[in-house]
Parts: C-alpha cells; structure tokens; sequence
C-alpha cells in the first residue's frame, strides 16, 4: 500500500517582469485516510456574466485535453465542481477555508499527477483566483482522497466574484457587434492597458510581502494593480468572453519567472504578451501583440511541458521546475499576419514612400503626436533608417514636404522631428510637431 499525505503550498508568481517561488512541503497529520468534518458548505452563485450579444463564449480546455490519465480528468472535473462551495468557518490551523474534499474510488494517483491535474484546472480558468494552491492529499492502491482550500470565505468570495464580473459585463458592453477576432483581441488589450497598472513595488526577494491578489484577474480587473500574471490571467478570461480562444503560457523573460498569453485568430496561433506591451512609449505598445515565436523567444525563454519533466521535477524535489511554472499545452505560433504593426501600419515597400506619405498625411490630419511605419522585409532596416534620416537622399523630409503641401493651417515642422527606430518590430516611430 503506498500513502502520501502532503500540503502542496501555493506557488506565487510576480514579473517584471516576473518571479516566482518554489513550492514548500509542510507533512499533515499521519491518518490513514482524510476525514470530511465540514458541513453545510455555503454555495456561491456568482452573478451573471451579461456577454456581448454576437458573440459565443468559448471556455478553454487546453489543458484538460492533454491530461492524459481518466483519473486526471475526473479530478480536474471534480475540482470544478466543487470550488464553489465554501465552508463558513475557516480550518483552525491553516487559517484557510475548506471546500468539499474529493475522492476518486478506483483512480490511484501520484503526487505528481495530482499536481498537474491542479495546475491544468488554474491554467483553463483564470475566473476561480480564490484557491489556494494547498491541497491535501491521499492515495492508497484504489483511492485518492484531495481536500482543497480557499484563500477566503464564502461572503468574501462572493464579494470578489462579482467584482471582477461587474468589471467585465461593463467592459462586455462597450464592445460592438460585428467585430473581427482580431478587433475584439485589440479591445480587450486597450482595456488592460487603459485600467491597470504594473506593480512597480513588488518584492522580489520575499514574496510573502506582496499582495496576493496581483496575481489573479481580481487584482488587475478590480484593485487595477498587478503583475504579469494578474494581466495574462484577466486577458484570457476577457478573450474567452468574447468567443475567442486564449491560453496562458509560462516561462522567463529578463532572467524571471513569466506568463503571457497565446490567441487563437482565424485558426491560427500568435503570441500576445499585455505585460510587456505596457510601456510608456505610446508607439510601443504593441510590440509584442501578435507576435510569432521567432519573435518572441529572442527575449522569452519557454517553461518546459509537464511530459518532459520527472515525477520530482513537477513536485519540486529537484530540478529548476515545478508544476506551478511548467506547461501542460504551449501551441505553435508560426505566422504574422496579425501582427499589429504588420496588420494596421503604413508599409515602406520602396522609397518613393506612397503608402508611408498617404499615412502620414492621415496622422497630420490629426495631429497626432507620433507617426509609426512598417518597414517591409525586403529592405535592409539599417540601411533604410539612415537614407530615410541621415544621409542623402533624406528621404522622409521628402516625404513630410509632400505632405506640408496638403495642409494649410498648419504644417509639420521637419526641423523638429525626432524618430526612434525598433528593429525587432521593423517600425520607425516619428516624433511630430506642428507649426
């Protein structure tokens, strides 16, 4: 007969871009199997989510269709099934609140199968934020017995869950009917970048000092606070709202622990990281919005799949991974076609400039602060910058002279035009004054 009987401690992660800490094991009292002492549970009904008419809302499985045992499966449905019932009284010594414990008569699972099927449930809903990540556990030769925990009560999750959900129904009922995928992504990402705000004081050494709700779609639809998960957590939930798939993809960027996100446009999949996309520079805030993975993993670094890991890699024995940080389903993002810069800016195909005049034309029309252009693949960038700025033939002061001649009240003034160059993106943001 073999037998555990263990608290999996919730593993935080931060970013900045992100951190994270490794799971702890704490041993619980040596019984033979778990006792189920709460009842009543209290049932929370959360109210209704009041979707944008037009479009059907997907729930994300990803990580439940690669789950590859039955008992897996029926815990993970489990689990679902039972994080809505809270116990009103919170567990003497762990100062958590119980729910419903589960047992599965007839599936023995290891710890580290547990671990994933835990793990696949946080990663298709970023809607439930209020578990804990403490779950304990038993298994036996025909059984396997979970007790799950909350972070808070039953009022308190109530409270919470309507919160985000008033958040998202008023965001749901700025969006027009008829939108593309692609337009309805771009919504959802101004939204976030409009509403929240990175945690710039996050405690990278001591996690325990930080607030746990930057980490959940709480944190970013509600406090407007958070970290790379609250964004990735809150972008996924938003999209699937809106009847478009989106998963959370884990792994490292600037030597720390990170989460972004991957959408599905048009059957095809691309890489969208909100986090990185909130910078100050407002031509710069869609570097990373629909980028592939040749792109991406210049910076980025992937978390490795759950198969490729070992029973104590995933239970955090040994190994630089654990169940918290690795992936259950990472999709391939191969085209670029909806990149956003690809997709919505002027293109530099040649330097008679048509596209980038007729563009910026628009731009002064407005009087926008700054002009951003697609320098096309079949340039040299390098080259392109310095010919269009530097060195004769100065191309682009042709092309604002061209465009001066069709203003009248004013003009842009080219003695006074800044440009900054991103390579990686092939843009060329002009600073604009006018005269």
């Amino acid at each position: 007969m073999k037998k555990y009987f263990l608290l999996i401690l919730a593993v935080i992660l931060t970013a900045a871009l992100c951190a994270c800490s490794i799971a702890d094991y704490l041993p619980l009292a040596d019984t033979p199997k778990a006792v189920e002492t709460v009842n009543p549970y209290l049932e929370i009904i959360p109210d209704s989510l009041t979707y944008s008419e037009g479009y059907e809302p997907v729930e994300s499985s990803y990580s439940y269709e690669v789950l590859p045992l039955e008992g897996q499966k029926k815990l993970y449905q489990k689990l679902l099934e039972v994080c809505y019932d809270i116990a009103p009284d919170a567990d003497e010594e762990l100062g958590r609140y119980p729910m419903p414990q589960i047992e599965l008569e007839g599936y023995s699972l290891t710890e580290a199968q547990v671990r994933t099927a835990a793990k696949a449930l946080t990663d298709d809903h970023p809607e439930i934020f209020w578990t804990t990540g403490t779950l304990g556990y038993y298994s036996d030769d025909s059984t396997t017995i979970i007790q799950v925990y909350s972070s808070y009560s039953p009022e308190e999750v109530d409270s919470r869950v309507n919160a985000v959900r008033a958040v998202a129904n008023e965001f749901y009922a700025t969006v027009p009917d008829g939108l593309t995928e692609y337009e309805r992504e771009k919504m959802v990402h101004d939204f976030l970048l409009e509403r929240v705000e990175y945690d710039r004081d996050v405690d990278m050494v001591n996690f325990d000092n930080n607030n746990p709700d930057i980490y959940t779609t709480y944190g970013a639809l509600v406090n407007q606070v958070a970290v790379c998960e609250g964004y990735a957590r809150a972008f996924q939930m938003l999209m699937n709202g809106l009847g478009v798939d989106c998963v959370g993809v884990m792994g490292e960027s600037s030597d720390q622990m990170h989460i972004w996100n991957a959408v599905k446009l048009g059957g095809e999949w691309y890489n969208a990281d909100v986090t990185w996309d909130d910078r100050e520079e407002p031509y710069a805030r869609y570097i990373y919005f629909n980028v592939n993975d040749d792109y991406l993993y210049e910076d980025h670094t992937l978390s490795p799949l759950y198969s490729d890991l070992s029973d104590d890699e995933i239970n955090g024995v040994e190994g630089d991974y654990s169940a918290s940080v690795m992936n259950l389903f990472i999709p391939s993002c191969t085209n670029t076609d909806m990149g956003y810069y690809y997709k919505e800016s002027p293109h530099l195909n040649d330097y008679d400039g048509a596209d980038v005049k007729s563009g910026l034309l628009a731009c002064a029309e407005r009087q926008d602060e700054y002009f951003v252009f697609y320098v096309d693949e079949s340039l040299d960038f390098g080259e392109t910058v310095s010919v269009l700025f530097s060195v004769y033939p100065q191309y682009f002061f042709d092309y604002m002279n061209a465009v001066n001649y069709s203003l009248y009240d004013y003009s842009i003034d080219s003695s006074n035009a800044a440009y900054f160059t991103l390579e990686k993106s092939r843009i060329i943001a002009v600073e604009l004054h006018y005269y």
